[in-house]
């Protein structure tokens, strides 16, 4: 697989329904591999990929830079788990470098909570390492408060616990609309 340029490339196709790690083709969990090293600087092994609990259903979703639908188009991913009857919890979600900052993060994030509160899930809880301030932020944003710390959770550091209400984010006025 040829190695997508990072950085500056725009994307132009947009999130789309994600497939889950048991339906993956090794060329797509080898895309994953990828785009979790752009994303987090941590280096999955394809079986630890492949067996993460994540089922097909609603809370997945795929960003990529292509109407094709292959591998070599994936710039992000949002993988997710039921978790509780009322909870969802977020396994991975990555964007590579040439994608944050634009807003497909909040795009994902308001499809997830238009996809998932319908089914009954009004609450998300997640893992983040605390040194991604960015994303920490990110979070804070969309009313999640860190709940716990991980010691030893991340090979490079420590990590969070972050839960809060899902719900839609809308910037315009910086706070999450009900």
């Amino acid at each position: 697989m040829a190695a997508k340029k990072q950085g500056s490339d725009a994307v132009v196709a947009g999130w789309r329904d994600g497939l889950s790690p048991s339906q993956l083709s090794l060329e797509w969990v080898q895309a994953v591999q990828h785009l979790f090293l752009d994303g987090t600087g941590e280096e999955y092994f394809i079986g630890s990929i492949q067996t993460l609990p994540v089922p097909s259903w609603d809370g997945n979703l795929m960003l990529l830079d292509s109407e094709d639908i292959v591998p070599n188009a994936m710039r992000g991913l949002l993988w997710t788990t039921p978790f509780k009857q009322d909870t969802v919890r977020i396994v991975s979600f990555v964007l590579d470098s040439g994608a944050r900052g634009k807003g497909w993060g909040s795009m994902a994030w308001n499809m997830l909570a238009d996809n998932l509160l319908p089914l009954g899930y009004c609450n998300v809880q997640l893992e983040v390492r605390a040194s991604n301030s960015r994303a920490i932020s990110f979070y804070r944003k969309r009313g999640l408060v860190i709940a716990q710390e991980l010691h030893n959770y991340y090979r490079q550091g420590m990590g969070y616990v972050m839960r809060g209400k899902l719900q839609p984010y809308h910037p315009n006025n910086d706070t999450p609309q009900q």
